[in-house]
């Protein structure tokens, strides 16, 4: 997927000029012309990168970046100003209001494109530290939400299946009241480890809260999900019997769904559905949800 880079410059051929330079960079260009329409466009696009030129009429682009970072919806795009070559001043101040860098005018065609390979480098790095779970360093509900939809769209274009696991940790409240918050702690960072070590790379792994991690496999059914929440169930229950010489006897619950069953796109509430019936099993145990009808059945 190309990244989207908002151009704000009243030079229609400034705009054609960056457009050259930035051709072989398979980047999404926007051009906008005055600040306004400028501002506009930022909140609907969400682009990746602004590059903005200083010497605009009516707002100019010391105003803009003001405006851009007083918004929560556009204050964490990274913006370059496109300043002119002696203009010192301009840099220092376009700085100070938050811009990422400059880039000086007329700019060399090379340098134009380390700057914006730079801010999309470091855009892509924070946009992904926002999506990491601090406690297990999984990724976290946000980056699901956004995951689950895009992997649905494909399963329905494609025809190719997307399993989800829904895990909780049974009587994480005892084991922290009974233990401590900092053993609780270590029990879910070690349950995060035992899903990495059993998942596949492209798998994406999540933690939520109250000791509750959800697994999305595509290309997978739920019958091959169920085997594998089996086996985390079972790694669970032998690794986490004790921890530091006491006994702690962790098990998890798991409820799985896939999106080869009528209403997809309610596809973790099935999911979330199996795990209350796993839960009203008893725990320790894997419940998979059937075609409607078909009701929700434990794996054999």
């Amino acid at each position: 997927m190309s990244k989207t880079v908002l151009v704000i410059d009243d030079s229609v051929l400034l705009h054609k000029l960056i457009a050259t330079h930035l051709e072989a960079e398979g980047l999404d260009l926007q051009s906008a012309y005055d600040g306004e329409s400028a501002l506009a466009m930022a909140i609907k696009l969400r682009p990746s990168l602004i590059l903005l030129d200083v010497d605009m009429p009516q707002l100019d682009g010391f105003e803009v970046c003001r405006r851009l970072k007083a918004n929560s919806s556009t204050t964490t795009i990274p913006v370059i100003f496109l300043t002119g070559d002696s203009m010192m001043e301009d840099k220092v101040k376009g700085l100070d209001l938050g811009a990422m860098d400059y880039v000086t005018k007329p700019f060399k065609p090379e340098e134009l494109r380390a700057r914006v390979r730079s801010a999309l480098r470091a855009k892509n790095q924070l946009d992904k530290r926002a999506m990491l779970d601090g406690l297990t360093g999984l990724w976290n509900m946000t980056y699901l939400e956004e995951h689950l939809a895009a992997q649905l769209s494909l399963a329905n274009r494609s025809g190719r299946p997307v399993a989800c696991i829904v895990a909780n940790v049974d009587h994480l409240k005892a084991i922290n009241n009974k233990h401590g918050l900092p053993l609780g702690d270590e029990v879910l960072r070690s349950v995060a480890q035992i899903c990495l070590s059993q998942c596949r790379a492209e798998d994406a792994i999540c933690h939520s809260s109250g000791g509750k991690f959800v697994m999305l496999l595509s290309g997978t059914t739920r019958v091959g999900a169920a085997r594998l929440a089996d086996r985390l169930r079972a790694e669970v229950q032998r690794q986490l019997a004790t921890r530091g010489g006491v006994e702690i006897s962790v098990t998890c619950s798991f409820g799985v769904a896939d999106s080869l069953i009528a209403g997809d796109a309610a596809l973790l509430d099935r999911a979330d559905t199996a795990l209350f019936r796993a839960k009203q099993n008893g725990r320790n145990c894997v419940f998979i949800a059937r075609q409607p009808g078909d009701d929700i059945r434990a794996v054999a």
